[in-house]
């Protein structure tokens, strides 16, 4: 079977894979991940290479690929794909962080392979990447989504010219522009009041790590009781630090987008963890109902089901702004204030993961 599903780095791909005789009579086999990961988009780019083979003894026409080498790769350039198929087994793996690789991901099987997937390597260039940003202009795609597919697009020319596939960088590329930050609707503490007032007692303390010290959740997800230092007056807890050291997203862990920081902890925050102390130091501190570990998606789903319960589905405040109710009420000094802010966190685009 010459499209196969196949496992890479425990992810499902949908796989091509061509033996056939090349026009010297020689073997060759032609491998790649299909363009479009669906069944239907993998057969259908597989009948384009036979076609090719069937015509040419080769996956790729001559006029646009050059002579195909021995092995099955194209001596003379690549197509789009097989240079997305390398960043992608490469660099992204070693480079980026599992977050941006499932953006990056997003972007490559929604616009980019789509559009430039077939393509020699070397046609992708600025004029191309200009006709594209005109047609998601068209289609009122936001500025922000435009930057990222630009931003990904650079990302893999880059990588191309560092392996030899491109003497330079193309000239011409579209300009990343700016795009304004979010203002957003911050609660306030009688708001902060009642979501917490309506959340279970494990779905408090989560909500209370982001509402009192600004964590984001794949923040919350990774903290552990060593990183959490209360201070106590008379018996009381009523203060402290919490270290944020990293972030787990998709079931991995990494440094916070944010950097490494110490948060101080408000007297609030301080009687939701009077228990962190008891037990082992490397456990969770925040954990579902069950007593488990809080899955990607569970604080944002648990967040949006407090907030309808307590009535406030009018409001407009994201999970975000609850994170960013620390800088007003928190008691942050300013100047850390001023970092928060400098590094993204009130960015719409910086919080719910």
């Amino acid at each position: 079977m010459a499209v196969r599903k196949v496992l890479r780095h425990g992810k499902p791909r949908l796989f091509i894979d061509i033996r056939y005789k090349r026009k010297d009579g020689g073997r060759g086999r032609f491998r790649k991940d299909a363009q479009v990961q669906t069944m239907a988009a993998a057969r259908a780019e597989e009948r384009r290479y036979l076609l090719a083979i069937a015509e040419h003894g080769q996956p790729f026409a001559p006029s646009e690929q050059g002579e195909q080498a021995p092995t099955g790769e194209v001596s003379s350039g690549k197509t789009f794909a097989d240079v997305v198929g390398e960043y992608r087994s490469t660099f992204m793996i070693t480079d980026l962080k599992v977050t941006t690789r499932r953006g990056y991901d997003a972007v490559f099987e929604g616009t980019l392979l789509p559009r430039f997937g077939d393509r020699p390597f070397g046609k992708v260039d600025g004029a191309a990447a200009g006709e594209l940003d005109v047609e998601l202009a068209k289609r009122e795609l936001s500025q922000a989504t435009r930057n990222n597919i630009q931003i990904v697009l650079r990302s893999v020319l880059r990588f191309a010219k560092g392996r030899g596939y491109l003497d330079a960088m193309p000239g011409g590329m579209p300009r990343i522009k700016p795009v304004g930050q979010s203002i957003l609707e911050i609660p306030s503490d009688e708001e902060v009041d009642k979501i917490l007032g309506g959340a279970a007692e494990a779905q408090r303390l989560a909500f209370g790590l982001m509402g009192y010290a600004g964590l984001r959740p794949n923040e919350v997800r990774a903290l552990r009781r060593r990183d959490v230092r209360l201070r106590w007056e008379n018996g009381d807890a009523v203060g402290g630090f919490v270290s944020v050291r990293e972030g787990q997203s998709f079931g991995e862990t990494h440094t916070p987008k944010t950097g490494q920081r110490e948060v101080p902890i408000t007297p609030p925050l301080a009687r939701l963890l009077v228990g962190v102390e008891q037990g082992a130091r490397d456990g969770l501190v925040a954990v579902n109902g069950q007593g488990r570990a809080w899955g990607q998606t569970g604080l944002v789903q648990a967040f949006e089901r407090v907030r309808k319960r307590v009535g406030l589905e009018g409001w407009s405040v994201l999970l975000e702004a609850l994170c960013e109710h620390v800088v007003v009420t928190g008691g942050v000094p300013v100047h850390v204030v001023h970092q928060f802010r400098a590094r993204g966190l009130a960015h719409e685009q910086a919080v719910c993961q």
